[in-house]
């Protein structure tokens, strides 16, 4: 082929299918014989060496297509489709332009496109104008780009290596808050464990909430010690979403060492610490990794796009988000994370308005000028990325508002929130202890779960006295008080009837088989134990077939003293361990007392399950 030049070009190519032998259809779509190039001509044009003319090539050369190329260089270059055409019927004088429909067998390894409306299998596939994010679907698939027993055809083309011992790409990790959202704490502590040199990359961040600002100050001598070089953009600057993410796009368009610019928001989980490395090796212009909410559909890119631009569903969608079909894919919608080649921002959007050129959503209007460009946007889930968090019903009212996620972000919580030994203990390794009979002793509870909850609690203040009389129940009278709060009073009802079904139920039908629990329990609430209020409890049986008393700090550290006592058996359990969780049956069986508290505060959880 001959070598490209600068400047504004047309091509015409012309593709002769090479002779035939007496072979299959399907030994023929798979390139391993020519077709007489008499029998079959088709005829393209291209104005650029564009990725569709490069997927153009592709296929050709999977069907050992005979390609040859005529240039037109120049600002005279003739563009109309008459010119076009003559140049055309030159190359095959005397030939028809219409031929009769022809049917191929193919074989079950193969992806074909069947024109439902005349029940034919078409030989050639075009798209132009808005048609052609149809062809790009289509291309996903045929000739071979994906197939039920292959798998993906074409992914491994263009990968590349990054060479071991030399330095990776230099690249602009561009981060943005740009609303309230759970665990941010979380994703800067995962920034720092990108296994990516970290001398290799400068990190932008822009925090568009005030909300935030402590967090992120918190993090920030540790950002800046990690990373070659940081900026930080604040809400002072009052920059939109679109404007901030201008800003950093043309940081990295700007700065000729800029090798690769990587867009990530602060609702992005990304647990795969290869993530940046992956992406970079797949060597494309545009590359999101694939990332959905946990257990939902809801996800970062759109297989289609209705006729208004927005959103719709492709029909391979769901097959996609669930990585029931893997591959790289070719569609007109990411956002949330995504990596650019800087050279593609310095040579094909060299504009520094993007994101904000017009009043849509800044991702829709970044996605519409590259659509436009004809750079593809390319998206793997060839590789378990992450996840996405939901932060829509995100209340900052709250004092800390991520205790309140286990509905919406279930597994970002208890990464957070439950013990770290939960696991383990479920899975019988070991983990769970009885000191005494039919009283097990487990790890539930993070440390930080136990700090938040009893903040909560002492932020929200209004403890009941420890009195017999109680407007909080039913008939207003509380036989063996205790000084507490309960979880209605605080609006997290709710949430820890969701802990209790998620972690304690499974964890109950363990320990005492064949029992099954509905995981009910009315009375829910956290009691503080201290010398001149309340320290001790008396002897009493529980309202529940079993108990749940989780200790909430330490003693010894926190308070002297303390612990519960069995009267049936004479057995104490005397220093309870910060989130562990005590279960021991309610009624008849288990008659015990809280032993008294000697210095400072003791706080406990305590729920009455199967009342």
């Amino acid at each position: 082929m001959a070598s490209w030049s600068p400047g504004p070009r047309l091509l015409l190519l012309l593709l002769l299918l090479p002779p035939p032998s007496a072979a299959s259809a399907s030994d023929r779509l798979r390139g391993s014989d020519r077709v007489n190039p008499e029998k079959l001509l088709v005829i393209t044009v291209a104005t650029a060496e564009t990725e569709g003319y490069r997927r153009f090539l592709r296929t050709a050369e999977f069907f050992n297509y005979t390609v040859r190329v005529r240039r037109w260089t120049g600002l005279t270059a003739p563009r109309d489709g008459g010119v076009q055409q003559e140049w055309a019927e030159s190359q095959i004088p005397g030939s028809p332009w219409f031929w009769d429909e022809v049917v191929l067998k193919f074989d079950r390894n193969r992806v074909r496109i069947r024109n439902v409306a005349y029940d034919t299998l078409p030989v050639v596939i075009h798209g132009n104008g808005p048609t052609k994010l149809q062809l790009n679907y289509l291309g996903n698939y045929v000739p071979n780009g994906w197939t039920p027993e292959g798998g993906c055809g074409f992914c491994g083309q263009d990968r590349r290596t990054l060479p071991g011992g030399q330095p990776p790409p230099r690249v602009l990790l561009a981060v943005f808050v740009e609303q309230p959202t759970p665990f941010l704490p979380r994703f800067l502590q995962r920034l720092l464990l990108l296994d990516y040199p970290p001398s290799r990359v400068t990190l932008f961040l822009h925090n568009n909430e005030v909300y935030h600002e402590p967090h992120i100050a918190d993090f920030w001598p540790q950002l800046t010690d990690h990373f070659s070089a940081v900026k930080l953009v604040g809400p002072e600057e009052a920059l939109t979403p679109g404007e901030a993410r201008d800003m950093a796009m043309d940081s990295c368009r700007q700065d000729p060492n800029c090798e690769f610019y990587f867009s990530l928001d602060a609702d992005t989980v990304i647990t795969n610490r290869q993530t940046l490395h992956i992406l970079i090796e797949e060597n494309r212009k545009v590359i999101a990794p694939m990332l959905s909410r946990h257990g939902k559909l809801w996800s970062n890119f759109w297989g289609a796009l209705s006729p208004d631009e927005y959103y719709a569903r492709s029909e391979d969608y769901v097959e996609l988000v669930q990585r029931k079909r893997v591959g790289v894919w070719n569609v007109p919608y990411i956002s949330q994370a995504y990596l650019i080649r800087g050279e593609t921002l310095r040579t094909e959007v060299p504009q520094r308005k993007v994101f904000s050129s017009s009043d849509t959503d800044p991702d829709m209007a970044f996605c519409k000028s590259l659509r436009d460009k004809g750079i593809f946007l390319h998206l793997s889930n060839q590789h378990e990325f992450g996840r996405l968090l939901a932060t829509s019903r995100y209340d900052t009212d709250h004092l800390h508002p991520d205790l309140w996620q286990i509905f919406d972000n279930p597994l970002d919580w208890k990464e957070q929130y439950i013990h770290e030994n939960y696991s383990r203990a479920l899975e019988g390794e070991g983990m769970v202890e009885q000191p005494c009979p039919d009283v097990y002793w487990f790890p539930l509870l993070s440390d930080q779960m136990c700090d938040e909850l009893v903040e909560e609690m002492e932020h929200y203040g209004q403890w009941s006295g420890g009195r017999h009389e109680d407007s909080r129940l039913a008939g207003g009278y509380e036989n063996v008080p205790t000084v507490d709060i309960h979880m209605k009073q605080v609006g997290y009802e709710d949430q820890w009837l969701q802990l209790l079904r998620t972690y304690v139920g499974p964890m109950t039908e363990t320990l005492f088989p064949g029992y099954h629990t509905k995981t009910r329990a009315v009375m829910n609430f956290v009691v503080r134990y201290r010398p001149d209020e309340q320290p001790s409890l008396r002897p009493h049986h529980d309202s529940s077939t079993f108990t749940l008393n989780v200790a909430l700090n330490h003693k010894g550290l926190d308070y002297e003293g303390g612990g519960c006592r069995f009267l049936r058996y004479d057995c104490v359990i005397s220093s309870p361990r910060k989130g562990w969780g005590l279960l021991h049956p309610g009624r008849l069986t288990h008659y015990h007392e809280g032993l008294p508290t000697t210095r400072g505060t003791r706080y406990i959880m305590v729920s009455f399950v199967d009342p």
